[in-house]
């Protein structure tokens, strides 16, 4: 099959591209390699898929989406770029809109234009901001959202759902909780905590470290989308569905750093925060995805973060 997968230098789309291309389907991957953090990295993701023959890469934003028309004839589009994370300065604020509404207009849009009629794309848990109880489900009612990026994710289900309604297209929005593993965003907490550890700098902790994520491993969350486009071709021609893709065990925040710190052998300098502006708990219910996508997450959190742990090592040669 033909794929084009937007952020395909991004953690999760490089690792869904890499399975994709080792069951040899052909990816065309799209991706600007901003600098929200360090490109190199992404530049190194780009040149593992270079590898494969059946990967073509274009170096551009979703602004011009339009020259991969010519490529191929795409089964399905993955859209997984982004301006991601919750906390960047409000100055910033427009990368959001620009890139999570505007490029997720342009990628849904290149589907109606190319006769594309299944679209898998990335949502997050974080549309479930302000929700107290947990597990949270997909089929509760959204509270208000507490961020500009939450706002953005609702906004495309949104947007998902209104166009399978009007224009016959399958979609699948993906809400990923706290995905986490080598090869991983910088500016996530576990990746943070680490680097701080080795550097002996100070790791900030929020809120006593009492707070818990969901954290699941790239390889669930890889399975998971990987199922999601086996099962897109099972729906209806103006369906859409979402559905949570997490592990179904919330880590809390103080656990993550003490076993990180155990299996670097050395104690954080710590820097407490307290804030209202942080999620108390995530928690996925995955029943759905269960059900429907035969997701199960095998990866335990001490055995999915050693295995973090390790590619740090060798990729930062530590």
């Amino acid at each position: 099959m033909n794929f084009l997968v937007t952020g395909s230098a991004g953690f999760i789309g490089f690792h869904l591209s890499k399975k994709l291309l080792e069951e040899n389907h052909n990816i065309v991957g799209l991706d600007n390699l901003n600098n929200y953090y360090d490109p190199k990295l992404k530049h190194q993701r780009i040149s593992l898929l270079s590898d494969f023959k059946n990967f073509d890469f274009i170096e551009s934003d979703l602004s011009l989406i339009g020259q991969v028309s010519g490529k191929k004839k795409f089964d399905a589009v993955i859209h997984l770029a982004a301006q991601a994370g919750v906390r960047i300065a409000r100055k910033k604020y427009e990368d959001y809109f620009q890139s999570n509404i505007d490029g997720f207009n342009k990628a849904i849009n290149f589907c109606i234009d190319n006769d594309i009629n299944k679209f898998i794309y990335a949502s997050s848990s974080s549309v479930y901001s302000g929700e107290e109880s947990t597990p949270f489900l997909e089929a509760n009612k959204l509270s208000a959202p507490t961020s500009i990026y939450a706002a953005t994710k609702m906004c495309n289900e949104n947007i998902a759902n209104i166009y399978s309604n009007l224009y016959g297209l399958r979609s699948i929005g993906l809400r990923f909780f706290t995905v986490y593993g080598p090869f991983g965003r910088p500016d996530m907490a576990y990746f943070k905590f680490l680097k701080n550890i080795l550097d002996g700098k100070t790791v900030d902790l929020i809120n006593y470290g009492e707070m818990s994520r969901d954290m699941t491993y790239i390889d669930d969350i890889v399975n998971g989308i990987f199922n999601a486009i086996q099962h897109i071709n099972s729906l209806n021609s103006s369906e859409s569905q979402i559905f949570n893709l997490g592990n179904d065990k919330p880590i809390k925040t103080i656990y993550l750093l003490n076993y990180l710190e155990k299996i670097a052998n050395k104690k954080a300098k710590i820097n407490e925060i307290f804030t209202k502006n942080e999620a108390k708990h995530t928690h996925a219910n995955i029943t759905k995805a269960k059900n429907r996508l035969n997701y199960l997450p095998q990866v335990d959190f001490e055995k999915g973060i050693e295995k973090f742990f390790q590619w740090y090592l060798e990729f930062y040669k530590l």
